[in-house]
């Protein structure tokens, strides 16, 4: 049987679709206040531009338009770990609580920047559009599994 390949067969993707449900999950539990609403629509706008930004990146044909995607995805990825540092100093959140989810943020980054350089010789070599193949970042079997525990970087 085979699987159709898409963004969501990406082990990046999923990690990072995982990460902004554990950003809403948090969210959820900060205090009512106009200062955390701001904190909390700019916390989840970050995370979830990362899967959205990976997956409009893998819809695209040229390692140019890919990789811009990627490094969007990146930049966001530091902005979620930033703003986690705000929710640490604001008493939200404990450096131990947080200290796996700073883990994933610089994991995602180390991934992302990792798929970018690949785009970028890629483009160097002359090669003008992708092709629909397995991505060296993509899962082999199902689709149900969340993905948690983290993966290492060099397994991607």
């Amino acid at each position: 049987m085979t699987r159709e390949y898409s963004h969501r067969n990406l082990i990046v993707w999923r990690r990072a679709q995982e990460l902004a449900h554990e950003m809403i999950k948090l969210t959820r539990r900060l205090p009512q206040s106009w200062a955390n609403a701001v904190l909390a629509r700019q916390i989840i706008g970050s995370a979830t531009s990362i899967g959205a930004n990976i997956a409009e990146g893998h819809g695209r044909y040229t390692p140019g338009a890919h990789g811009n995607h990627l490094s969007i995805a990146k930049g966001s990825a530091a902005e979620t770990d930033s703003w986690l540092d705000t929710l640490c100093r604001e008493g939200y959140l404990t450096r131990e609580d947080e200290a796996p989810l700073h883990k994933e943020c610089m994991e995602l980054m180390s991934m992302l920047k990792s798929k970018i350089l690949d785009l970028e010789r890629l483009e160097r070599e002359g090669s003008p559009k992708m092709r629909e193949e397995r991505s060296t970042y993509t899962l082999t079997d199902s689709l149900d599994e969340p993905p948690f525990p983290f993966v290492p970087a060099d397994y991607i």
